[in-house]
């Protein structure tokens, strides 16, 4: 019965959001695509824009009719409190102004979902290492109400006008910490492809960037980051789906260990280049290699166009420092509207004379009022010899569809203004019964529900 109404629920819900168009448009509840420079706020998403916000709500002292009192320390005005929860207590307690001085931020979010599989709804799969149906995040875990993110970050950020030290530590527990594992840091016997327990922990960041003032800013990252590949990132609020494309589970890393230089030039281009020590490897090494890394991004005058390239070269495979892997990855971003959004990913990987992989995802976002934006991705996807997803060891394509509404039913709430709930249909078929043995097919319905504090 549980399923069955979280299922229904789900239905209802996109129906509401897909509706709801005569509202005026305020903001757009998706979340903002992060900027995965070095990892540099990578996973601490840019805010919401809200262009009419009601006053600030935070209980019964914030009175707006209080009379001075002389004597006390002022509290922090409305527009100083920060937006988030941990902050937003810590000016409370008197803690805002040592924050402040030190430019440092706490961040976190935690997120709750719930997938279930139309086609195959038994799951008998132990290895929660390899999702037998080819989605990761939640992957193996279907019919089941499910922890997937708790992120707790801190942060300080540098000041590119002078020479100016910062640095990132990021940490998650959940489900989708046993597919973020790097190798190295927190390994357990239960990693690598053995039965990986429910729930885990995960330290995603931790590095250091240095700003030297010389020209317009260099940027210097160094240690632990999610990697500059892919349109979606880890942190789930800075994607618009529940689910991840195949792209963003197989094509790419998710995190690397090295050092990476930032530059930007005029007329907003900006460029990274780097070594890491390679795909998801950390204080261990599956080879004795490095890799480079790079990354070239521009951005119109008016901000309505984004492109980047990314662009990775280097040995992967475990003991093996001959065979490169080059992956090239171009991305663009067109805001056609305030309310409408395309973004276009294309990747093409080549693993010297073992395999082949690419394909292409496209995504369209419609925001109908300041409750709700309606998403929606398309995907392509070859894995030659079935060499990235596992699957049975010959060339096999992928095609996914899947349509999602963000809803925000507190948009204009301080610290509740970030709490989302996705809803989302999803269909994938494949040239080979690559969904639970069996299937060349699959349905599955999800929603998850996130907030930041």
């Amino acid at each position: 019965m549980l399923r069955k109404g979280l299922v229904g629920a789900a239905l209802a819900v996109l129906a509401l959001g897909s509706a709801a168009m005569a509202d005026n448009v305020v903001s757009a509840p998706v979340a903002t695509p992060t900027d995965n420079s070095a990892g540099i706020n990578s996973n601490i998403p840019v805010e919401l824009a809200r262009v009419a916000v009601n006053p600030v709500i935070y209980g019964d002292d914030q009175a707006t009719s209080a009379p001075a009192a002389p004597a006390a320390a002022a509290a922090p005005a409305p527009s100083d409190v920060p937006d988030t929860a941990i902050m937003w207590g810590i000016y409370q307690l008197g803690g805002g102004k040592i924050m402040k001085d030190l430019e440092l931020s706490i961040t976190g979010y935690v997120e709750l979902g719930y997938f279930y599989d139309l086609t195959s709804p038994k799951d008998t799969q132990t290895d929660r290492s390899a999702p037998r149906d080819g989605i990761y995040f939640p992957g193996a875990y279907k019919n089941d109400i499910m922890l997937n993110q708790v992120d707790l970050a801190i942060q300080r950020t540098v000041d590119t006008s002078k020479f100016d030290i910062g640095f990132m530590v990021e940490g998650i527990y959940g489900r989708d910490a046993v597919y973020t594992h790097s190798n190295g840091i927190l390994d357990n016997g239960n990693k690598h492809g053995n039965t990986s327990p429910d729930d885990d922990l995960d330290l995603e960041q931790a590095y250091l960037t240095f700003a030297i003032p010389l020209g317009s800013g260099l940027t210097i990252t160094a240690g632990k980051f999610d990697t500059l590949l892919g349109e979606e990132v880890i942190n789930p609020t800075g994607n618009a789906l529940y689910t991840h494309s195949y792209l963003f589970s197989y094509a790419v890393p998710l995190t690397q260990t090295g050092v990476t230089f930032t530059y930007t030039f005029p007329e907003n281009l900006k460029l990274i280049a780097g070594f890491t020590r390679g795909w998801n490897q950390s204080t261990s090494d599956n080879n004795v290699a490095i890799d480079f890394l790079g990354e070239l991004a521009w951005t119109s005058a008016d901000s309505k166009w984004n492109a980047t390239l990314n662009f990775s070269e280097g040995p992967q495979s475990t003991g093996d420092n001959s065979d490169y892997w080059t992956v090239l990855e171009p991305i663009v971003s067109w805001k056609i509207s305030d309310q409408l959004t395309a973004t276009g990913d294309v990747v093409y990987g080549d693993a010297s004379s073992i395999a082949q992989w690419y394909g292409v995802a496209g995504y369209l976002s419609y925001v109908t009022c300041k409750y709700a934006a309606v998403n929606f991705r398309a995907e392509f996807y070859h894995d030659g010899r079935g060499f990235t997803t596992g699957v049975g060891g010959t060339d096999i394509n992928f095609i996914e569809g899947t349509l999602g509404v963000a809803i925000t039913p507190l948009p204009d709430t301080k610290v509740l203004d970030s709490l989302t709930i996705r809803p989302e249909v999803r269909l994938d078929t494949a040239n080979h019964a690559a969904f639970d043995n069996s299937h060349f097919t699959e349905l599955t319905m999800a929603i998850d529900t996130y907030i930041k504090f």
